[in-house]
């Protein structure tokens, strides 16, 4: 894993992901034909839907409907097990798919929750399924889509494997986040944490003393820079390391 090492322009937090930083501008950008630019996606794509905390997109197991792409705010995936027991598997930040691992099975395989004020695009399988029967580049674009989310999931999945302690597990947490996130936030070291310790905990599979101890020893030894839910990292090369990146 690569942290930039030049700072990004900041942006306003409010503000929509770029849609050339959005896992979903290969289904939504226009089709390019000799004679003209045709754009299809309005057949099948709803722009910047708004949500509110705790909105659920969809439950575990229902059948697929739609695929989204984070624009703004973030999402928890939460697994039901039989015990009722929820365990966070997944965290989505702007430019990011969710649902799109439904396609295979044909439903959706978690819930997907509103962490805060959030806002997706909304992308519907039928009818754009109907749309690549008539022009197969949209069915390529969405070969291509799922490509780079496979590409995607493989990179954060591999930013926990193998991690053992409480120290490597959220150093590579902080680290894989804001690298997700700095096109967004503007911020190559730093991020306002969407979500809170417990979700934190939950998703590391930490108890949550154990994540707060972390966290303090980090500052400590000025690793990090905590201001309330804002996370700054001092000393990134080193936090690597500890990451075993």
């Amino acid at each position: 894993m690569t942290v930039p090492s030049q700072s990004i322009q900041k942006k306003d937090k409010h503000n929509y992901v770029e849609c050339d930083d959005c896992s979903m501008n290969s289904v939504c950008r226009p089709l390019s034909t000799v004679k003209q630019s045709i754009n299809l996606s309005d057949s099948f794509l709803h722009k910047r839907i708004t949500t509110k905390a705790n909105h659920i997109l969809f439950n575990q197991s229902t059948p697929l409907t739609n695929i989204y792409a984070v624009s703004s705010g973030a999402f928890k995936l939460l697994l039901q097990t039989d015990d009722s027991t929820e365990n966070i598997i997944g965290l989505r930040f702007p430019g990011e798919l969710i649902g799109e691992d439904a396609l295979f099975l044909k439903t959706y395989n978690y819930t997907a929750i509103a962490i805060g004020d959030s806002s997706v695009c909304k992308v519907s399988v039928e009818q754009m399924t109907s749309c690549g029967q008539l022009i197969p580049e949209i069915q390529k674009n969405l070969i291509e889509l799922l490509s780079r989310q496979n590409y995607v999931r493989q990179k954060n999945f591999q930013a926990y494997i193998g991690k053992k302690s409480a120290d490597s597990l959220l150093a590579a947490f902080l680290l894989n986040i804001i690298e997700r996130n700095a096109s967004y936030t503007g911020s190559d070291n730093s991020i306002e944490l969407p979500i809170n310790r417990n979700n934190i905990a939950n998703f590391l599979g930490l108890r949550r003393e154990t994540l707060s101890r972390v966290f303090s020893k980090f500052q400590k030894e000025q690793l990090i820079q905590v201001e309330g839910r804002k996370i700054k990292l001092i000393a990134q090369e080193n936090l690597i390391k500890i990451a075993d990146l």
